[in-house]
């Protein structure tokens, strides 16, 4: 997962240091969302943010959950 956001960075021409960041923000307002299925998601960690290799890891399983039904 780090490669993936290594990639992301130079893509971006940001840091990797911005894209954790960014992702640790995003991961923190996703698990305040009182929408049904966000809590559902991320309840799956147990009450912790997860870190964003973690974070991506899960997505990624959930999006190829999706792709093979």
């Amino acid at each position: 997962m780090r490669s993936i956001i290594r990639q992301t960075a130079k893509h971006n021409g940001v840091s990797v240091k911005e894209v954790r960041r960014e992702l640790s923000e995003m991961i923190k307002v996703g698990m305040s969302s009182t929408d049904a299925e966000a809590i559902e998601f991320w309840s799956q960690f147990g009450g912790k943010a997860p870190s964003p290799e973690q974070f991506i890891a899960v997505l990624s399983a959930a999006v190829k959950r999706q792709i093979v039904k």
